[in-house]
């Protein structure tokens, strides 16, 4: 780090002189256009590009052939959210039919990404997304309210043993992991350049608060997924009086999560502390339900105690979330 001293030129205009060193990299010389932004803490961004400006960044996977398709996905995956703008797939000779496949299932999977050339050899993928369309509160909100709905909808779906219920949510968690990988996308390339959007960028603060409750709501969103899953397989009840009194505590849960991500977006300490409170008391509600369930044939064991963790998970994920606004808006103790 540098440090200059500010001269005054004219008696009204403050100057600062910049280091050589940056301004030769930049390309900069006499008469060069430099664009100067105020983020949320008082500090100067200066930049020969405009910051507001998107970024490209091109990325290159090379396959050589030993590769599932679940390894090419991950590493898809894994560039998207990184930030890459421009990415191509590449084979020492043609890429498979399977591999192929995976490629065009990713686009599917991901918003705003497109295959814009194909060869035997390559695959090219271009994000056609604006950042300053997308706010990560925004996709934050869309993404709880989904998520929000599949557990309503899993634990109608128990009430009534009702299959269309369970079937939709599952359906659904595709769309929770796309908001997901959007999130985390967008705030690398924030890292990246800090003034990518005013729309989407109120503080780096906000933003890594946000990113970190998407990855917990993706999680509340599996366990949506995971009890709809294991109440596919129920048929046969041994004791039918316990999905009733399952189903009352999931709804405990639901709403605890559902007051953790408004505590977080309303910066409501009150509401933060009951959500980590009742957390803690429905983990220890949920115990002897476990000692009811354990006696019961296996199949309905599993299936019961399985839906019974996943509540305790949702509780506890928004205890997570709680914290978080807990943390974030606390003042500091010196």
């Amino acid at each position: 780090m540098e440090t200059r001293k500010v001269q005054i030129s004219g008696g009204s205009t403050f100057i600062v002189s910049l280091p050589k060193k940056w301004a030769e990299k930049s390309g900069i010389t006499s008469g060069s256009p430099l664009n100067i932004m105020e983020d949320s803490d008082g500090n100067l961004i200066m930049s020969p590009r405009d910051p507001r400006n998107r970024m490209s960044i091109t990325a290159d996977i090379k396959l050589t052939g030993d590769e599932s398709p679940k390894t090419l996905m991950r590493r898809l995956v894994g560039a998207y959210i990184s930030g890459v703008s421009n990415l191509q797939v590449t084979f020492n000779g043609n890429i498979g039919p399977e591999l192929s496949r995976t490629v065009r299932e990713f686009t599917r999977l991901v918003m705003g990404v497109e295959i814009v050339e194909e060869r035997k050899d390559l695959i090219m993928l271009q994000d056609l997304i604006d950042p300053t369309d997308f706010s990560v509160r925004t996709g934050l909100k869309r993404m709880a309210y989904i998520t929000d709905n599949m557990v309503e909808d899993v634990l109608r779906g128990m009430k009534d043993m009702d299959a269309a219920f369970l079937e939709d949510v599952v359906i659904r968690d595709i769309e929770v992991d796309r908001i997901n990988w959007l999130i985390q996308r967008e705030y690398n390339m924030m890292n990246r350049s800090p003034k990518i959007s005013e729309k989407s960028f109120t503080g780096f603060d906000d933003a890594f608060d946000h990113m970190l409750a998407s990855r917990i709501v993706e999680r509340v969103a599996d366990h949506a997924v995971s009890m709809a899953e294991n109440l596919r397989d129920l048929t046969d009840l041994e004791d039918p009086s316990l999905i009733p009194r399952i189903v009352e505590q999931g709804e405990t849960a639901r709403g605890i999560f559902s007051d953790s991500v408004g505590s977080l977006f309303l910066q409501d300490m009150g509401l933060a502390d009951s959500v980590v409170d009742r957390s803690g008391e429905l983990r220890r509600t949920l115990e002897p339900m476990m000692k009811v369930v354990f006696p019961l044939p296996a199949d309905e064991a599993v299936v019961l105690a399985n839906v019974i963790n996943s509540i305790e998970r949702i509780a506890a994920y928004g205890g997570d979330i709680g914290k978080i606004t807990l943390n974030r808006f606390t003042p500091v103790k010196e």
